[in-house]
C-alpha cells in the first residue's frame, strides 16, 4: 500500500471514531482520550494528522453540513405541488437524511443548538451553504403565495429556522430513548407535519366553520 493511501485510511479512521464520540457526547463532553482507548488509536497518530480537538470537531461539522445540504438539494430538485406539499417534502427529506445518517444528527444538534463560543465563527461558516439553502427554499415558496397582513417573508423564515433546530433536537432525544429509529422518525414526522400546519395556517379554525 502506498504511503498516501495509508495516510488517507489512518486519517479517515480517526475522523470516523471522532464522529461517533462527538455525536454521542457533543463537543464539551467528547474526549480524544476516549477516542484513542475505544478505537485502539494512539494519541501521537491523532496529533500527526490533526492539530487539536477543535480541528477534528470542525471537520466533522463541515462534513455533516455538506452532506446534509447536498442530500436536500437533490431531494427537492423539481419538486411540485402546493406550498404545503413542497414544504412538507423539504421536511421529509431532512428527516430522511438523519434517519439514514443518525451520527450526523448528534453533530448537527450540537453545532446548531450548543455551539462552543470559541468555535462559533467556524461553525457559522461551516453551515453557511445549508442556511442559504433553507432561506432560498422557504423564500421561494412564500413569495409564490399571499401572506396574511402584517406577516413578512423574513419573519416566517426566521421562525422556520428556529422550528427546525428544535425539531431535530426532539428527534435526537427520541432516538436516544425507547423508540426504534423507525418509530422515532415516524413520530417526529407527525410532529413536524402538525407544526407545519400551525406555521402556515395557525391553530384557530375558520370562524365560518364554527357557526
Amino acid at each position: 500500500m502506498k504511503r498516501e493511501e495509508k495516510n488517507a485510511q489512518s486519517r479517515q479512521r480517526i475522523l470516523e471514531a471522532s464522529l461517533r464520540e462527538f455525536s454521542a457526547k457533543g463537543y464539551d463532553g467528547a474526549s480524544l482520550n476516549t477516542v484513542c482507548t475505544k478505537n485502539d488509536i494512539s494519541k501521537g497518530i491523532i496529533y500527526h494528522y490533526f492539530k487539536d480537538k477543535d480541528e477534528i470537531y470542525l471537520f466533522c461539522v463541515q462534513e455533516c453540513f455538506e452532506k446534509l445540504t447536498s442530500y436536500i438539494t437533490d431531494a427537492i430538485k423539481g419538486m411540485a405541488g402546493s406550498v404545503e406539499q413542497r414544504l412538507r417534502g423539504y421536511f421529509d427529506a431532512r428527516l430522511r437524511f438523519f434517519a439514514e445518517n443518525p451520527l450526523y444528527l448528534g453533530i448537527f444538534t450540537d453545532a446548531a443548538l450548543n455551539p462552543h463560543d470559541s468555535l462559533l465563527g467556524d461553525i457559522t461558516e461551516a453551515r453557511k451553504a445549508f442556511d442559504e439553502l433553507n432561506i432560498s427554499v422557504l423564500t421561494g415558496l412564500l413569495e409564490s403565495t399571499t401572506l396574511r397582513k402584517g406577516v413578512t417573508v423574513s419573519a416566517v423564515v426566521e421562525d422556520f429556522r428556529m422550528y427546525m433546530d428544535y425539531f431535530n433536537l426532539c428527534f435526537k432525544a427520541a432516538l436516544a430513548g425507547a423508540y426504534s429509529p423507525e418509530q422515532a422518525l415516524r413520530k417526529h414526522e407527525e410532529r413536524c407535519h402538525r407544526q407545519l400546519g400551525i406555521l402556515l395556517y395557525g391553530v384557530l379554525g375558520d370562524r365560518d366553520e364554527n357557526r
